[in-house]
């Protein structure tokens, strides 16, 4: 035992758990924290964005991009709701972020007094997007609760996890026992499970594997590989799975190759993924094998003939060596696999405008560097059409679709990776969400390289309501501002593109000089632009009888 106070405690426990990086913004319930933390400033780098949503999706691009756990620090109430945003992204994409969040006294908590940041029922309300959440109610109590929140991120399904730490707690001082970190050990999937899908695989004709984030989060991209050569097997990768094949690979392919593939195939195996294929219906007699570190995936979208519960990165080695036992001869399929990919690069070359904007920036972006996508148009498109050459080098806001998201997670992506390149495309509506992080950037000197598509509007939005609703334009419209002034105004540097050339020189330079880089980028009305896959043509809505 050792006498400390609880902010020590937290500061010692982050430390002993290998927690060396930290997004944090202050707050007086958080004072003892921080001053544990000023203590140990040796070890940790606390670095403070501008808003409580950045600490998080800071953090969120941090681990996503790493494989470890993203930190952040902030105040209870709207700090941490500011923060639940980024928090439900990262919920939705598994990725291991734990929030440590204060909280008013602990003699208040409950009583609804009404005292600053008091937000009724905190640890209920932000259950909703975390895996696990956990008060400390004594200094003695905070290595138990931070070493518990690690395990929930360092063992099965990686999701946010929340801590919170009324501000009395932080500043008693107390006989405090350190807890040990210790070793995770994967999950073993069940033998009997993986022989059967073992089997399943190796009799298929025409197997297709259908890969999502879990194959990145756990690591298991060479186990693929392995696996889906073995069998011939195309790869479909879902928006969150992309990197887990390399796109030069004949056998990598994106969802939106499922309406020509997904049919053909007699077992399909899917790898860390909810399995949300559209567009293609699986035929009758399909077989189906899943393999997932959640039990509730197994079968949430379509019930398995053999469903692997487990570790991703286990369960995939042990079929890599079970399968040859069962492994029929097929014919290779490179000529119909690169005929498919080349059938939909001319699709996809048919939205010009995002086609090569998308590419101009692949065109300069090393094969590791970090793509963090956004919903603009050229993200739109670049969800099937972006070609992605490594693990963890694109991000996306996953399901949640978060707006906003983008700029601040890749401001994390590159703390984590110093010497990657990393590339943020943005639309000027959603930019604007953390249009402040440009302060935290010029401060950090993150050499991010932020390019912002202006085409003046919340441009998906005034589309829809120009095709559909007879041209009803209502708070789409927006005012944006000078964005090389913007950029002078933080000393970082900026470029204005007006063509895909252009733009590509541009991200050239700003990769070369590793210092923060702000690129705008002027784009048609939203309404001229289409996209084979993600933004067709849409029928004018039906007018009312009368």
């Amino acid at each position: 035992m050792t006498e400390m106070t609880g902010g020590q405690a937290l500061a010692q426990s982050l430390k002993l758990e290998g927690i060396r990086t930290i997004f944090a913004l202050p707050g007086i319930q958080l004072d003892w924290a921080f001053d544990a933390l000023w203590e140990e400033r040796a070890h940790f780098q606390i670095l403070h964005p501008r808003h409580e949503q950045a600490t998080a999706y800071m953090a969120d691009g941090f681990a996503r991009t790493t494989g470890g756990i993203g930190t952040c620090l902030v105040v209870p109430g709207p700090g941490l709701l500011n923060a639940s945003a980024a928090l439900s992204t990262a919920y939705a994409c598994s990725s291991p972020v734990l929030c440590i969040a204060g909280q008013i006294a602990s003699d208040q908590i409950g009583r609804r007094r009404g005292v600053l940041h008091e937000v009724n029922d905190q640890l209920e309300t932000i259950a909703a997007v975390c895996k696990h959440v956990e008060r400390a109610s004594s200094p003695q109590e905070i290595p138990g609760v931070v070493h518990r929140a690690v395990r929930e991120l360092r063992t099965g399904r990686p999701r946010p996890v929340e801590i919170e730490l009324p501000p009395d707690v932080l500043e008693l001082v107390a006989e405090v026992t350190l807890a040990e970190p210790e070793p995770f050990a994967r999950t073993h999937a069940d033998p009997d499970q993986l022989e059967r899908a073992a089997r399943l695989l190796g009799a298929a004709e025409r197997p297709l594997i259908v890969a999502g984030g879990g194959v990145l989060s756990g690591g298991a991209w060479e186990e693929l590989r392995e696996l889906a050569e073995l069998l011939e097997a195309p790869v479909l990768m879902t928006d969150n799975g992309r990197g887990a094949l390399s796109d030069r690979h004949y056998l990598a392919h994106t969802a939106a190759a499922a309406r020509e593939l997904l049919p053909g195939a007699d077992v399909v195996l899917a790898a860390g993924t909810r399995y949300m294929l559209q567009g293609a219906a699986a035929p009758q007699g399909q077989r189906f094998v899943q393999i997932d570190i959640d039990a509730e995936e197994l079968g949430r979208n379509r019930t398995p003939d053999a469903g692997v519960l487990g570790d991703i990165r286990h369960a995939l080695g042990e079929l890599v060596r079970l399968v040859p036992r069962h492994n029929r001869r097929r014919e290779s399929r490179v000529g119909e696999l690169a005929a498919l990919k080349q059938a939909r690069a001319a699709q996809l070359a048919e939205a010009l405008v995002q086609h090569d904007y998308a590419l101009a920036i692949r065109a300069e972006l090393p094969d590791d560097g970090i793509f963090v996508n956004e919903s603009t148009q050229v993200g739109y498109w670049s969800r099937n059409g972006f070609p992605v050459y490594a693990p963890r080098s694109y991000l996306s806001s996953g399901y949640q679709g978060t707006l906003g998201y983008g700029f601040a997670t890749a401001l994390g992506a590159q703390v984590g990776n110093p010497d990657r390149a990393v590339v943020s495309i943005n639309g000027d509506g959603g930019f604007m969400y953390n249009v402040q992080e440009l302060a935290t950037m010029a401060r950090f000197r993150i050499p991010v390289v932020a390019v912002v598509f202006d085409d003046r509007a919340f441009g998906n939005v005034r589309r829809i309501q120009q095709v559909r609703f007879n041209d009803h334009t209502i708070a789409s419209d927006l005012l944006n501002p000078d964005w090389m002034k913007l950029a002078d105004a933080f000393g970082i540097a900026g470029w204005r593109a007006t063509s895909p050339q252009e733009l590509r020189h541009a991200v050239r330079e700003a990769i070369a000089s590793r210092a923060p880089a702000l690129i705008a980028v002027p784009m048609p009305d939203a309404a001229a632009l289409t996209s084979t896959f993600t933004m067709q043509p849409l029928p004018p809505r039906p007018r009312p009888a009368g």
